[in-house]
């Protein structure tokens, strides 16, 4: 199943987010604490604004980048359902993602904002967008979390939404991503959407000449798993490949 032909219109987001995020699980809180760490210590340009790419209905990569996007922050997203979805919750968003703030201010980077809803919702922007059209090197920090390798079966449609989030990103912006390991594509209230099952040798082969100072951490399924098929979650981070100078 190609990206175009998977049925994006019948996403039940209220499912999907009632199964993945209406608490937070062990992986999460492990990729929550990882990420928060990573941004905690990055230095931005002043007047620096993030995406976050394929947002759908998980707010942490939004939260994680709040304290560092004061000039902007766009929520990147193609499913209409999803759009309505971020439209209902950036208005004042559920209180099941108190729990991941409560992670996250434990970083005094995060600490700093004071209401996290109120910051959200001045700073976040909405762009219903394909991945593949998105524009090149124009934010300075970016997330992208399970999405390139959740929207296709096709490698090559995989390749060119994980460079494309790539390049959407100035050089030398710090970022962070995230990807379901061997996953074998997954059910949204009775519908089915494809995956492309990719290992951390296919991340780094891929993101190959467009990074720098990348690390990977896997992420164990602890316990109950979150659905059949894959087998862990992989989280990047590192930084897109600086241009060199004039010689």
């Amino acid at each position: 199943m190609s990206n175009s032909t998977a049925p994006w219109h019948e996403f039940d987001s209220g499912h999907y987010f009632s199964l993945n995020y209406s608490r937070p699980r062990e992986d999460d809180i492990r990729i929550v604490e990882l990420v928060r760490d990573f941004f905690a210590t990055v230095a931005l340009p002043a007047g620096a604004r993030g995406i976050d790419v394929g947002t759908g209905t998980n707010l942490y990569p939004a939260l994680a980048l709040l304290p560092l996007c004061e000039e902007g922050l766009t929520l990147w997203e193609y499913a209409s359902p999803n759009i309505e979805w971020l439209e209902n919750q950036l208005a004042s968003y559920s209180p099941s993602w108190d729990q991941f703030w409560r992670l996250l201010r434990e970083s005094p980077r995060h600490a700093a904002v004071t209401d996290p809803r109120q910051a959200l919702r001045s700073r976040a922007v909405i762009r219903q967008g394909s991945i593949f059209d998105l524009p090149q090197e124009e934010w300075d920090v970016g997330t992208m979390f399970f999405v390139a390798e959740s929207i296709s079966s096709q490698v090559a449609e995989f390749r060119a939404a994980t460079r494309g989030f790539l390049r959407a990103l100035r050089p030398g912006s710090p970022f962070a991503a995230a990807f379901m390991e061997n996953s074998a594509g997954y059910d949204v209230g009775g519908t089915s959407f494809p995956a492309v099952p990719v290992s951390a040798a296919d991340l780094r082969e891929v993101m190959a000449g467009l990074t720098e100072d990348v690390g990977i951490d896997r992420i164990d399924i602890d316990g109950k798993p979150l659905r059949e098929g894959y087998s862990g979650m992989l989280l990047v981070r590192g930084t897109t490949a600086r241009k060199e100078g004039p010689r």
